[in-house]
C-alpha cells in the first residue's frame, strides 16, 4: 500500500507491517529480497522479446536455408532432366533412323546383322530388336537363346496403344539378362496399323554415370525411380539398391501421392532427417528424380549463428541481472508499482493503472506511458466489442438474406420446365443458368392439346431479384394468354399491353420471342420482341439460318405491334431459341462466343435429341469461357420435329 511520508511530500511504497513476533531486523531484508526478485522478473520480461527476436531471426534464416536448398535441388534436377531428355531424344532418333532402313522388315540374319552393326556403334545400349505386333521378336542384335515374346512388357504395350515412341519400366532383359530401360517405336503401315515395334534396351550404367558428373551438396542423396518406385540410379552408389524398391518408405509414400514437382521433409533409410525435392525427369515419361540434403548440413551455418547469438544474449542477461540485483534499492519503488499494474493488466484488467511516485525519473515516465497504453487498450477493447456486436448482427442479417435467396432460387427453379417435352411429334428441351442466385431469364414450353406446342423465352434487362420478379409476372401472363388465342404475335402483343406499366415504373424492359407449333399443318408461327433471332437448322441443310421477325422490346411502346412469320417444318428440322447471355459470353481474352460458334455447336449435334443438344452447347460455352466469371444469365431452348 502507499502512505504519505513524514519527511516530505514524495510518495513511496511500503510493505505491510510485519507481525510483532518477527524480529525488527528481518522485515527490511525480506522486503528488499522480494522487491529485488520482482526487478529480476521484470528484467527477464524485458529480455524475453530479445530471445523471441533471436529465435524468430533463426526461424527466418532456417526458412531461407530451406528455400536455398530447395532452389539448389530443383536446379540440379533440371540439369539431370536435361541430360535425361537428351538421352531419351537420342534413343528416339536412333529408333527413327533404324525404322527407315530398307532391310528392317526382313526377318532372319540380315536384319540381325544390321542391328548388330548399329549396336556395336552404340555402346550405351545393351540390345536392339524388332518385335512383331503379337510381341514375338523377329530379329535381335543379340541372338536370343530361345523364342522371346515381349507383349507383356510396358514399353511394348505403350507403343502398341499409343502408336508413338514409348519408354518402359525397370526390367531384366529376356535376351540380355541385364537390368535395363527399354525404348520402343511402332513401325506403322500405310493404313496406320502397327506392322512391327523397334526396341532399344539401354543399360542403367549410363544413368549412374550421368548422376556422378553432377556436383551435389555435401552429404546429399540423389535417386532416380520409375512410377513403381523402383530405383534406377542412386548416388552415393551403395551397389545393392538398383532394381529394388526405394528403401525410404516415407519418401516413397509422399512421391506416390505428389506426382507434381515439389519439396518436402522426411527421413531416409538410416533415419537421417532430410529436405527432399522431386520432379519428373521428362514430362510424359514416368521417370522421377529426387534429391535429399541432410538438415544438419543445410542448417549448419544457421545453428552456429544461433549458438553465438544465444551466448551473447546469455552474457547480456547475466549482466542485466547483476545490475538489477545490485542497483535494485534505487529503482525498485516505482518498479514495484509497475509490476503490480502489469500483473493486473496481464490478468485481463484493462482498467489497471500504475501509481506514479514522482515526476522526473525515467521510471515515472514509463509509468505514465504504461497508463496511457492501458487507457488505449481499454478504449480499443471497448471499440472491438462494439464492432464484434455489429459484425454478429450483420452475420445474422446476411444469413437471413441468404436463406431468403435460397428460397427465391428454389421457387424460380420450380417455375421452369423440369423435364423435356414430347408432344405432337415435337421434342423440346431447355435450360436456364442464372448469373446470380436468381435471374431475369425465363423459358417455358407447354402442349396445346394433342396437336400443338407453345414455347416462350424472355430476358429481363439486368439480373437479380428485381428481374426475377418481373419475369415471374411475364410467365403468369404468358400462361394465361396462350389459352386465349394460339398466335405468337398475339401473345407478345398481350404481354406488352399488360406488362408495359409495371416495366415502365421499374425502369426495365423485356426481350422475348414466342413460337407456336401446329402439328396438323406442320407449321411454326414465330414472333420476336427485340430478342436475338432464333436459329433454324433444316434437316436437309448443312448450316443454320436465322428467323427474322420485327418487334420492339416489351415495355417500350404500349401500342406496339409484332410481326408474325410462319415456317413450314419437316421431320428432323430444329429451331434454337437463346438469350444474349449465350452469344455474349466472353473468354479470358475478351472474345465473345458469338452466333457463329453457337450455330456450329448446334450443327455438330443435329442428329441428337434436343436435351443432348442443350447440354453440348452449354459444354461448348464452358470450354470457351474457361475460368472467366459469367456476368449474365444463360438460357437456351431447342425444338426438334421428330415425327
Amino acid at each position: 500500500m502507499f502512505r504519505p511520508s513524514t519527511e516530505g511530500d514524495t510518495l513511496y511504497a511500503t510493505e505491510p507491517a510485519a507481525p510483532e513476533r518477527q524480529s525488527a531486523g528481518s522485515t527490511p531484508r525480506r522486503r528488499l529480497f522480494s522487491l529485488r526478485l520482482r526487478l529480476l522478473v521484470l528484467v527477464g520480461l524485458i529480455l524475453l522479446p530479445w530471445l523471441a527476436l533471436v529465435l524468430y531471426t533463426q526461424a527466418e534464416e532456417r526458412a531461407a536455408a530451406i528455400a536455398d536448398v530447395n532452389r539448389d535441388e530443383m536446379r540440379l534436377i533440371r540439369i539431370i532432366a536435361t541430360s535425361q531428355a537428351a538421352e531419351v531424344e537420342s534413343a528416339r532418333q536412333l529408333l527413327n533412323a533404324i525404322a527407315r532402313l530398307p532391310h528392317l522388315r526382313a526377318a532372319g540374319s540380315a536384319c540381325g546383322e544390321i542391328l548388330s552393326e548399329i549396336l556395336a556403334a552404340s555402346p550405351m545400349y545393351l540390345n536392339l530388336a524388332v518385335a512383331e505386333p503379337n510381341g514375338n521378336l523377329s530379329c535381335s542384335a543379340v541372338p536370343p537363346q530361345s523364342a522371346v515374346n515381349v507383349s507383356d512388357r510396358m514399353y511394348f504395350k505403350r507403343a502398341i496403344e499409343t502408336h508413338r515412341f514409348a519408354v518402359g519400366d525397370y526390367q531384366i532383359g529376356r535376351v540380355t539378362m541385364v537390368p535395363s530401360i527399354n525404348y520402343a517405336l511402332p513401325l506403322l503401315g500405310d493404313t496406320g496399323d502397327v506392322r512391327a515395334v523397334i526396341v532399344a534396351a539401354q543399360s542403367l550404367n549410363w544413368l549412374t554415370l550421368a548422376l556422378s558428373k553432377v556436383e551435389l551438396p555435401s552429404g546429399a542423396v540423389i535417386v532416380v525411380t520409375d512410377h513403381k518406385g523402383t530405383v534406377l540410379a542412386r548416388l552415393p552408389d551403395t551397389g545393392d539398391l538398383i532394381g529394388k524398391t526405394l528403401p525410404e518408405t516415407e519418401v516413397l509414400a509422399i512421391l506416390s501421392e505428389q506426382r507434381q514437382p515439389g519439396v518436402f521433409e522426411a527421413d531416409d533409410a538410416q533415419g537421417v532427417r532430410r529436405l527432399w525435392a522431386h520432379a519428373p525427369l521428362i514430362r510424359g515419361y514416368e521417370l522421377h528424380a529426387t534429391i535429399g540434403v541432410s538438415k544438419a548440413v543445410a542448417f549448419a551455418d544457421v545453428n552456429r549463428r544461433l549458438m553465438r547469438n544465444l551466448a551473447a544474449l546469455g552474457l547480456v542477461t547475466v549482466a542485466a541481472i547483476s545490475a538489477a540485483w545490485l542497483g535494485g534499492r534505487f529503482i525498485l519503488r516505482q518498479v514495484d508499482a509497475l509490476v503490480t499494474a502489469t500483473r493486473r493488466l496481464g490478468a485481463g484488467d484493462l482498467g489497471a493503472r500504475a501509481t506514479v511516485l514522482g515526476d522526473k525519473s525515467e521510471l515515472e515516465v514509463l509509468a505514465r506511458s504504461f497508463n496511457t497504453m492501458s487507457e488505449m487498450l481499454e478504449t480499443r477493447d471497448s471499440e472491438l466489442r462494439i464492432a464484434e456486436e455489429k459484425n454478429r448482427a450483420a452475420e445474422v442479417e446476411l444469413a437471413v438474406t441468404r436463406a431468403h435467396m435460397d428460397i427465391a432460387r428454389q421457387i424460380q427453379r420450380s417455375l421452369l420446365p423440369q423435364t423435356p417435352l414430347a408432344s405432337a411429334g415435337m421434342r423440346v428441351a431447355g435450360r436456364c443458368i442464372p448469373a446470380d442466385a436468381v435471374g431475369g431469364d425465363y423459358f417455358g414450353y407447354f402442349p396445346r392439346g394433342p396437336n400443338g406446342v407453345d414455347s416462350f423465352i424472355g430476358d429481363v434487362s439486368g439480373h437479380g431479384v428485381g428481374a426475377a420478379l418481373l419475369m415471374a409476372e411475364a410467365r403468369i401472363t404468358f400462361l394465361a394468354e396462350r389459352l386465349v388465342e394460339p398466335g405468337a404475335a398475339h401473345i407478345l402483343g398481350r404481354l406488352n399491353d399488360l406488362l408495359h406499366d409495371d416495366l415502365d415504373r421499374a425502369g426495365h424492359f423485356i426481350t422475348a420471342c414466342c413460337a407456336t407449333y401446329d402439328a396438323e399443318r406442320r407449321e411454326l408461327k414465330y414472333a420476336n420482341a427485340g430478342h436475338p433471332p432464333a436459329l433454324m437448322l433444316r434437316a436437309d441443310q448443312a448450316t443454320c439460318t436465322t428467323l427474322n421477325a420485327d418487334g420492339v422490346l416489351l415495355g417500350i411502346n404500349k401500342d406496339a405491334s409484332f410481326t408474325e412469320i410462319r415456317v413450314r417444318v419437316q421431320t428432323g428440322d430444329m429451331v434454337v431459341f437463346y438469350t444474349d447471355g449465350v452469344t455474349e459470353t466472353r473468354n479470358e481474352v475478351g472474345d465473345m462466343f458469338g452466333l457463329d460458334r453457337l450455330a456450329q455447336a448446334v450443327s455438330a449435334h443435329r442428329a441428337d435429341d434436343p436435351e443432348i443438344v442443350v447440354g453440348e452447347v452449354l459444354s461448348a460455352l464452358g470450354r470457351f469461357a474457361g475460368t472467366r466469371q459469367r456476368d449474365d444469365d444463360l438460357t437456351i431452348v431447342v425444338m426438334k420435329l421428330v415425327g
